[in-house]
């Protein structure tokens, strides 16, 4: 590791036109052929965001821009025609994204002599408008992304590369996006998939009453018209600062306490077109994925949600009177906030999840509440990809912390309240992958010696090139762990990579957590009716709560 083995670096490669003017919401366009060399050596800004947390040195606010269709190539070797290919998807809540060439560098892949390959696709309302009509069907983001295989699939052997040999890696709202394309008509465009702390079962994701939406944004910026074409025309015109910061005002006030679920303003929907891109909910998919995957989560999924908690546990107050109640898997039911079932539910995971009360020390269960209602629809996809596919399914537990996993470090400095050092945030594991340029010290240091850190890093890079090159992360003759072989997770066993100071193979994650969470889903929704529960019994009214 540390080779600093060379490398050509492709930078801004239009895949698609650029989505502007009457393209803006549009499926991909195709470009038109350029006259000429194309100058590929400059870093092309991310598509336009607005930015509301701190990472990476981004700055708050609106950032980017909309002609962003480009996408980067980094190869070691432009003679070879053979070299499998990794394309990275990251994206937070689609609603961020960051210049992945910068933040997450390619180097511990070229150096086990793959082809990274980075996508932009378009985020937030200009990725995911939706009128649910023909021309306007949704998921242009995703759409986005699978123009960008379509390209890949063309031309990567120019660059050395095998188009037979391409794998998907999606990093959170990059794993839902990884998910939805398992399952669609873009699969022949790849051969195996990672997900990394996100999939498509969360019910966060997969928007409903999308049009809708679209209306009260025209409501919103007084675009006086019920009609989808005048909508869509008027909106091509609207500066993309006034669409982003009208952007969650679309969304009710109570949306969250009334559907159990995070508020996503613009995100993938299921088309109504059977011959879209998504076309059914995952969980409904029985069809045979027949590519090996690689699923995994970080021991602290809930570390980022739990911050502001850490800073100001007093706020944990707020907690234990509003308690937010959301669902882990997206249900056939939900529950009315106004009658007593919905409170007898919160006092049932209070009692599990804080004995009873939420105080000002109560960060670390608000932590693993959170994450855990993440982590359980992790748990849930590796349960049916092992069920639906014939390929195998490897399953992981980072669990891993050292000065390399850079978001838990960040987010240390700034909490007040002592929490400990033990586990992994999400995307945590990020910089054992890609080499982050903010951590090039601590790389320095530990190349110098025969470290703890830069073993797991080595342990990790040649496990996941592995499953890149073989879909099969620990082959015998190329076995980073030695004697131990990562087993294909299988329902009765329910094996998978506990990733730590130690590395070793253990069965059934967090049983007795899910467990519990497999009881309350099956009790309540025996009780639901017309998938919706409302005990019969007081009623509480809003101005009681």
């Amino acid at each position: 590791m540390f080779q600093k083995k060379s490398y050509h670096a492709f930078m801004g490669i239009p895949f698609a036109a650029p989505p502007i003017k009457d393209l803006r919401f549009l499926a991909p366009q195709k470009i038109e052929p350029w006259d000429g060399v194309l100058s590929a050596t400059k870093i092309k800004p991310a598509c336009i965001q607005y930015n509301t947390v701190t990472h990476k040195g981004k700055p708050f606010g609106l950032y980017g821009k909309e002609d962003c269709l480009y996408l980067d190539i980094f190869t070691p070797d432009l003679n070879d025609n053979k070299k499998p290919v990794v394309v990275f998807i990251y994206s937070d809540r689609f609603q961020t994204s960051y210049n992945k060439t910068k933040d997450y560098a390619p180097d511990f892949f070229i150096e086990e002599d793959i082809i990274v390959v980075t996508i932009s696709h378009r985020l937030s309302i200009f990725g995911f408008l939706s009128f649910e009509n023909k021309n306007t069907p949704g998921n242009a983001g995703l759409k986005d992304i699978v123009a960008g295989l379509e390209w890949i699939s063309k031309n990567i052997r120019n660059f050395g590369g095998d188009p037979e040999k391409v794998t998907l890696l999606g990093s959170q709202a990059g794993g839902v996006a990884v998910d939805l394309l398992i399952r669609s008509k873009a699969r022949k465009l790849f051969r195996s998939a990672i997900l990394q702390s996100g999939t498509a079962l969360s019910p966060t994701f997969l928007q409903e009453n999308v049009r809708e939406r679209a209306f009260k944004m025209g409501k919103l910026l007084e675009i006086p018209t019920t009609n989808d074409d005048k909508l869509l025309q008027e909106l091509n015109e609207v500066p993309a600062w006034k669409l982003l910061d009208e952007e969650l005002r679309t969304v009710p006030d109570d949306y969250y306490k009334e559907n159990q679920k995070g508020i996503l303003a613009f995100g993938p929907i299921v088309e109504k077109d059977p011959d879209g891109l998504v076309t059914e909910y995952p969980e409904n998919s029985s069809e045979n994925v027949n590519i090996p995957i690689m699923i995994g989560l970080n021991s602290r999924e809930g570390f980022a949600a739990a911050l502001r908690f850490l800073m100001e546990p007093h706020w944990l107050k707020m907690v234990d009177k509003d308690f937010t109640f959301l669902m882990p898997l997206r249900m056939n039911f939900q529950f009315d906030p106004l009658h007593d079932a919905y409170y007898e539910a919160i006092d049932e995971l209070k009692k599990f999840y804080f004995k009873g009360n939420v105080t000002v020390k109560s960060a670390p269960e608000y932590m693993t509440y959170i994450g855990d209602i993440k982590a359980y629809g992790i748990d849930k996809a590796v349960q049916m990809y092992s069920n639906i596919s014939s390929r195998p399914v490897y399953y992981y537990h980072f669990d891993y912390f050292s000065d390399l996993n850079e978001n838990k470090v960040n987010f240390l400095k700034m909490a007040k309240a002592e929490e400990g050092t033990w586990g992994a945030a999400t995307g945590d594991e990020l910089c054992y992958l890609f080499r982050c340029p903010n951590l090039n010290e601590q790389y320095i240091k530990y190349q110098s010696t025969d470290s703890e850190e830069q073993t797991m890093l080595m342990k990790l890079i040649k496990m996941w090139a592995n499953f890149i090159k073989y879909g099969n992360p620990t082959p015998q003759e190329d076995n980073p762990l030695g004697d131990i072989k990562w087993p294909a997770y299988d329902l009765k066993a329910k094996q998978y990579l506990h990733i730590d100071k130690i590395i070793k193979v253990e069965k059934d994650l967090w049983k007795y957590r899910f467990n519990f969470w497999d009881n309350f889903l099956k009790k309540w929704e025996k009780k639901a009716e017309l998938g919706l529960i409302s005990k019969k019994g007081d009623e509480i009214k809003k101005d009681e709560l």
